[in-house]
């Protein structure tokens, strides 16, 4: 049995594990801000953008183990599968959600550029973990 090409979904679940626990805090920070902005707002935002840097570098690095682990452990070719796509679309959609959250910053005010920002990060989310499930078929 090859234990290389079980590195990326071990480092995936990982980041995936990180992400959901970014996403728990982005809606706490939702609740937060629906009661009035305030010390704990702030606290939960910045811990939200603190983890959030994390998990993109995380699952950006998981990715690229696994077009590693494609070529080199599994010998197989890159981008014929569904699970490559899809982790593809599910990294374009936390970059996006890492830079609207980074124009949040900067646009404090801006309802629809946090409403954008949450509807995003959620897909990518639900991509992700169904890429997870595809992934499932393709280890030896």
């Amino acid at each position: 049995m090859n234990l290389a090409a079980y590195i990326h979904p071990a480092f995936q679940i990982g980041a995936l594990s990180l992400g959901l626990i970014v996403l728990a805090n982005g809606l706490r920070v939702r609740r937060s801000r629906k009661g009035g902005a305030g010390a704990e707002t702030a606290r939960a935002a910045r811990l939200h953008m603190r983890l959030g840097r994390w998990f993109v570098a995380m699952f950006t690095a998981g990715y690229v183990l696994g077009l590693g682990g494609m070529r080199f452990a599994l010998e197989g070719p890159l981008y014929e599968t569904a699970h490559s796509y899809f982790a593809t679309l599910a990294l374009g959609l936390f970059w996006t959600t890492a830079w609207l959250g980074r124009r949040l910053r900067k646009n404090l005010g801006n309802d629809d550029l946090r409403q954008i920002h949450s509807y995003c990060g959620f897909l990518a989310v639900f991509i992700a973990l169904f890429v997870a499930v595809l992934g499932m078929r393709l280890l030896p």
